[in-house]
C-alpha cells in the first residue's frame, strides 16, 4: 500500500524526497481552509454584510493589483508555516514549493505571469534568520524543472542577485496590529532596490510571500517594481492569508 501522509506530516511520507506537485497538494488539501470566496482584492473573509474589513483593498493609492491566497493561514498550515519561519525547520520548503507550484498550475494557467519573485529576505543584523521566502521560491522552481522542458516552466526569478533586493533588516511586524504594519510598509520601501530594472520593465509580476495579514508589505513591494522597475502590473500570492483580528 502505498503511504500518504497526513498533511503535516510530510516528512514520514515515501514520497517525501520526490513527488508531484499535485500529489502533495491533494494530499494537503483536506487539512487547509482553502481561500475561494473571501475578498475579490486581498482574499480576505468578508464580514457580515459582505464587505472586505481590509482598508488597503478601499486606498485608491493600492498599488498592487491583486493578492491572491492558496489558503487560510489556520490550523496545519499556521503550525507548518510558524515552523519553517520561526524555527527555521529545513525541511519544509520542498513542501511548500510544492503547494506554491501546484497552486500556479491550477490557478494561473490562463493568465500567466512573466516573472514570479520572493517577497525578499534581508540575513544580516537585526533581519531574517534565513531567507524563507527565496528558499521556497527555489524550491519550486527546482520541482517545476525537473518535470518540464524549459519553455513550458513557469519563470520563477532565477538571478542571484534577485530581481528586487531587501538591502538593511527592517522594523518587525509579525502579529502587529494594522496601523503598525502601515508604519513598517513606510519602512520597508527605503530599503528595497531593484539590481537590473530591464528584468521587469514592461512585465507582470507575481510577489510570493508565506503570510499576508493586511497585505501593505506587498503593495510596498509592488510600488517599488512599479516605480524603480517598470513592471507593467505587480500582483501577490501568500500560501497562508491571515484571518482578520477583530477588535
Amino acid at each position: 500500500m502505498t503511504l500518504r501522509a497526513t498533511f503535516p506530516g510530510c516528512h514520514g511520507c515515501e514520497h517525501f524526497t520526490a513527488a508531484p506537485a499535485q500529489l502533495c497538494f491533494s494530499c494537503a488539501r483536506p487539512q487547509l481552509q482553502l481561500a475561494g470566496s473571501g475578498c475579490p482584492v486581498c482574499c480576505q473573509l468578508l464580514d457580515g454584510n459582505g464587505r472586505c474589513p481590509n482598508e488597503l483593498c478601499r486606498n485608491a493609492r493600492r498599488r498592487i493589483g491583486r493578492i491572491h491566497a492558496v489558503a487560510y493561514h489556520a490550523g496545519a498550515l499556521r503550525r507548518v508555516i510558524n515552523d519553517y519561519k520561526y524555527r527555521g525547520a529545513a525541511h519544509w520548503p520542498v513542501i511548500l514549493g510544492r503547494l506554491l507550484l501546484a497552486w500556479l498550475d491550477e490557478t494561473m494557467t490562463a493568465d500567466r505571469p512573466d516573472l514570479i519573485v520572493a517577497n525578499p529576505s534581508f540575513v544580516g543584523a537585526g533581519g531574517q534568520l534565513f531567507a524563507h521566502t527565496e528558499a521556497v521560491l527555489a524550491a519550486a522552481a527546482a520541482q517545476d524543472a525537473a518535470r518540464a522542458p524549459a519553455g513550458s516552466r513557469w519563470p520563477f526569478d532565477p538571478a542571484d542577485p534577485a530581481a528586487i533586493v531587501k538591502t538593511a533588516a527592517t522594523l518587525r511586524s509579525a502579529d502587529a496590529p494594522a496601523w503598525y504594519k502601515s508604519f513598517t510598509a513606510a519602512d520597508l520601501r527605503g530599503v528595497l532596490a531593484i539590481p537590473d530594472p530591464a528584468r521587469t520593465a514592461g512585465k507582470f509580476v507575481l510577489v510570493y510571500d508565506d503570510i499576508c495579514t493586511t497585505g501593505r508589505q506587498l503593495d510596498t513591494v509592488a510600488a517599488a517594481l512599479l516605480d524603480d522597475g517598470g513592471a507593467a502590473r505587480v500582483e501577490g500570492v501568500v500560501l497562508g492569508r491571515a484571518p482578520w483580528r477583530r477588535r
